[in-house]
């Protein structure tokens, strides 16, 4: 047996070589033995499973077959509550091995192992050490009190600068049942430093100020007159209404919504996007929104990208190539839907953080089977996307019930000041912030950790 003990998140690759075997080579990639919660792969010539490890309970999560007879390339990568497996040319994935359906959390170190029955050698083995991304915090904007129109749900949607202050419009929820709260308003929260936030009291645009039930806030410019306009979509739940523009003279309003909103209607459901007041494209405005897509060219139906153009943010116009964006996988971590939600360009390049998500549930288990996290793509022209080889590159934290974004992540939202990407996201309905070098943002070769031989 080898073992290693790694500390955060990591890429572990070995080679196995041998004979056929059906007694399964036990790759350890959770867990620590001390505590008797472990996980780990069970790979023969039968295929290969995900198996948890409770004291003397062992419960096989996941299967997957075809990975042929040896040698058998394995690689394993590990972000935060997220797990992705390949053996071979098969693939699979997996949130929260150890149970986080049962509120069994990953440990940020854990102890690495490989055990081969007879008739099979390890070749090679190495860890390589992934520091992105996974500065333990607090939120910087929490939920509100007990009957505030906040207290549910406070989600980042979208951020300005405006005469040396930063203006970040939220999404607040209050209590219900309209997937995760209800009654949903536009708030603000004001920063002189992008790292300490204010929240304004009252909402900005209430849904009471409207005829629908929810507003989304997800984007917001300084158009060349100097006025500041709000999107979001609007919902009459459980249907969406389209996308809506309100403007104001200064970012604390007040704001008066477009006589004829909604400005632009997906044919099916749509609510999350980004807005970009664009430089050297042919329209002044570019609008990437997730819209729900029955009969997608490749893989299952589900939320795909979609581009838009104004000049006014009154009239858009659809590329003619629509949808853009795709999942990276058929049956991966983001194969189901993927959400443009924050989009900068960062010199020739458009850098995109999205959310992905894709369905499994563990049997017996009452849980609603969805498994959503943060991903990143880059493209130079809108159109052909690359994405980052190590996804999902925001994931939750994974590592105890008391921290706020140790599960569900989404909504990201970035914004640069100098060479500095401060990633906004929720966690669990709060907003987080962690942040990363443009530097290593841009460098997708590395994440600048250590590699080890086993």
């Amino acid at each position: 047996m080898i073992e290693k003990r790694v500390s955060g998140n990591y890429e572990m690759n070995l080679v196995l070589t041998g004979e056929p075997t059906l007694e399964p080579v036990k790759v350890f990639f959770s867990g620590d033995t001390a505590f008797g919660k472990r996980a780990y792969l069970a790979i023969s010539t039968d295929g290969f499973e995900i198996v948890r490890e409770i004291n003397t309970d062992t419960r096989t999560l996941k299967r997957s077959n075809h990975i042929g007879k040896p040698p058998w390339n394995v690689r394993i990568l590990k972000k935060g509550n997220f797990f992705r497996f390949w053996v071979n040319e098969t693939t699979s994935w997996i949130r929260g091995p150890l149970g986080e359906w049962e509120d069994i959390y990953e440990p940020r170190d854990n102890h690495l192992s490989v055990e081969t029955p007879s008739g099979i050698r390890c070749h090679s083995c190495t860890v390589t050490t992934l520091p992105w991304l996974q500065e333990i915090t607090t939120p910087v904007i929490s939920q509100g009190p007990k009957g505030s129109f906040y207290e549910k749900q406070v989600i980042p949607g979208a951020i300005i600068e405006y005469d040396g202050l930063y203006y970040m419009y939220v999404m607040a929820g209050m209590a219900g049942d309209e997937e995760g709260s209800s009654r949903r308003t536009i708030g603000v929260a004001v920063s002189p430093d992008l790292k300490q936030w204010e929240g304004h009291l009252e909402p900005l645009i209430s849904y009471l100020d409207t005829p629908y039930d929810n507003l989304y806030v997800s984007g917001a410019v300084v158009t060349d007159e100097g006025r500041i306009a709000i999107m979001f979509s609007a919902q009459q739940f459980p249907e969406w209404q389209g996308f809506m523009l309100a403007t104001a003279d200064h970012p604390m309003g007040p704001f008066t919504q477009y006589v004829n909103n909604p400005v632009y209607k997906h044919p099916t459901h749509a609510h999350e996007f980004d807005l970009i007041r664009a430089e050297g494209l042919p329209h002044r405005y570019l609008l990437f929104y997730a819209g729900f897509t029955p009969s997608p060219q490749r893989g299952s139906a589900g939320d795909r990208g979609y581009l838009l153009y104004s000049d006014d943010l009154v009239n858009w116009h659809p590329d003619e190539r629509n949808p853009v964006f795709s999942p990276e996988t058929l049956d991966n971590w983001d194969a189901i839907h993927v959400r443009p939600r924050s989009l900068n360009r960062v010199d020739d390049m458009w850098y995109l953080w999205y959310e992905g998500c894709n369905t499994w549930k563990p049997a017996g288990v009452s849980h609603h089977g969805w498994w959503d996290t943060v991903g990143l793509a880059r493209s130079e022209d809108l159109i052909n996307w690359e994405y980052y080889p190590r996804n999902p590159a925001l994931p939750g934290l994974g590592i105890n019930a008391d921290q706020f974004d140790s599960n569900w992540v989404g909504w990201p939202r970035m914004f640069i000041k100098e060479g500095i990407g401060y990633v906004f996201y929720t966690g669990n309905a709060q907003v987080g912030l962690r942040t990363i070098p443009l530097d290593d943002l841009t460098n997708w070769q590395t994440e600048g950790g250590r590699t080890f031989d086993f």
